[in-house]
């Protein structure tokens, strides 16, 4: 649903990205970022495949993300996005997830014995358009950026009218530092050598982006992230890593601050870097709540 020029659906977490207490990941609102801006540029006409019929294709170049709360398995959340006006080459992007109405679920039972009862037609569920407007401060917020290519060439293309076609644009951003510069470190508490598989490559061809979080989230070290949920995390995909490359993953703590660069082990060129902070999870989550079986 377009709801102010802002693509707007709801979604339960379920267990394909929660954590061992029942809690969205990060590669959860990952994911769904990426399913958003799919699912807004599709009903624009602007998917990857509608573009690469015109002989180009989107790519991201900057992610920054807030978590203020993590949400619990089985909570029900309205998740938006939406595209800002473009800035020469430039297609800044937004989004923001919310609770939906009774969204935060007091229990694990309460959750589906309501997920039942919807199920079984019994309870209905109120339309997105009537939350919208009794949304409360976002659990999440994220901004990117991304540019088109000229697939043959590899240039930016700088979008027009014939490009975005009926895209609607809405110039709401989040406030604050975003896309602030990553500076690296001299020296590296892990350095682990991989390469790309198959199950890594995308529609482009290359590493999927989701690729590369996954990668520098697995590659840290677990004393530093115990009993801490991540809060922040500014992204710069520098170039596209391909199937099979030989790449070096790297990582530096300090204190609640995290810097993570991908290299290739052949020459050093940069493929990404990320800078990611950390808080205590108990400012970040709840607790999931089971019931006693009567």
């Amino acid at each position: 649903m377009i709801i102010d020029n802002k693509y707007t659906i709801r979604h339960k977490v379920l267990t394909g990205n929660i954590d061992g207490k029942c809690r969205a990941t990060p590669m959860e609102f990952a994911v769904l970022v990426q399913e958003l801006a799919a699912g807004h540029y599709s009903c624009s006409g602007l998917s990857i495949p509608h573009l690469q019929r015109m002989g180009l294709t989107w790519v991201i170049t900057k992610q920054h993300f807030e978590i203020t709360e993590y949400p619990l398995w089985m909570d029900d959340l309205i998740i938006q996005t939406w595209a800002q006006t473009p800035k020469g080459f430039f297609c800044l992007r937004d989004f923001a997830f919310f609770y939906a109405k009774n969204g935060k679920k007091k229990s694990i039972d309460e959750a589906f014995a309501e997920h039942i009862r919807i199920e079984e037609g019994e309870e209905n569920l109120s339309s997105i358009k009537e939350e919208y407007k009794e949304l409360k401060m976002p659990i999440f917020r994220a901004s990117s950026c991304w540019v088109i290519l000229n697939s043959e060439t590899g240039q930016p293309v700088k979008p027009d009218t014939k490009v975005f076609g009926n895209l609607g644009f809405n110039d709401d951003h989040l406030e604050g530092k975003v896309f602030a510069k990553i500076s690296l470190p001299e020296t590296w508490d892990i350095e682990a050598s991989f390469r790309p598989t198959l199950l890594d490559i995308d529609v482009n061809s290359h590493v999927n982006n989701l690729t590369y979080l996954r990668w520098i989230l697995s590659y840290m070290s677990a004393d530093f992230c115990k009993g801490k949920l991540l809060k922040t995390l500014d992204t710069n995909f520098v170039s596209s890593a391909m199937y099979g490359e030989d790449l070096i993953c790297r990582s530096s703590h300090a204190e609640n601050v995290c810097i993570h660069s991908i290299i290739r082990s052949t020459d050093g060129s940069e493929v990404f870097k990320a800078r990611s902070e950390w808080a205590d999870e108990r400012e970040l989550s709840r607790s999931l709540i089971v019931r006693d079986r009567e």
